[in-house]
């Protein structure tokens, strides 16, 4: 197994076209590990970690699963106002007897929060070519060292996300850096 001994998290860019859009990035077309970052403008906090072989048609799968009301949704200032807690759970969590009424109804009420949450995620990108197998497994290290050594910092990190990890560490180390600081993104990535 043959992991980087570097990986850089560029960014950040955006769904929506602020100068920095995904669609209009370098790395649009690349594979690696991404990071949706939540920030109150000084501080910026991991709210999702993942991996892709396309940058750019990933996140128009994740576009589809925020607009379709699938994913959960926060609040656009969720760190400045400090609450972790989503303001819609999002229809993949919901086992009602009738998911589709409740979040259409909810829909309705959300659908600014919304375009705020989706305009408020900054993205990084870091750009690494690996089998997809071993592309997972980093992405699953960085979401659980976070978690383990980081609760505090990954309070806006939704305990319920899933990734995917090798049974055991690998024992190698990865330098990881970023263009802007993150919390809780440790500088070595034991993998």
């Amino acid at each position: 197994m043959e992991f980087p001994a570097a990986l850089h998290f560029h960014g950040p860019f955006t769904f929506v076209d602020h100068g920095r859009s995904i669609a209009t990035c370098e790395f649009a077309q690349r594979e690696g590990v991404y990071l949706w970052v939540l920030s109150d403008g000084e501080h910026r906090f991991v709210h999702y970690v993942g991996e892709t072989t396309n940058f750019l048609k990933r996140h128009r799968q994740h576009l589809t699963n925020i607009l379709g009301a699938n994913y959960g949704i926060f609040r656009a200032d969720a760190v400045a106002a400090d609450d972790p807690v989503p303001i819609f759970g999002g229809l993949w969590r919901d086992r009602s007897a009738d998911p589709l009424s409740a979040t259409v109804t909810r829909w309705q009420k959300l659908r600014h929060e919304v375009i705020a949450y989706l305009q408020s995620i900054e993205i990084f990108f870091a750009p690494t070519s690996l089998p997809t197998d071993l592309r997972r497994h980093l992405e699953g290290r960085i979401a659980r060292q976070l978690s383990d050594r980081h609760p505090r910092e990954a309070r806006f990190y939704p305990a319920d996300n899933w990734t995917e990890t090798m049974p055991e560490p690998v024992g190698a180390t990865i330098t990881v850096t970023s263009d802007v600081p993150i919390q809780g993104l440790d500088a070595e990535l034991a993998v």
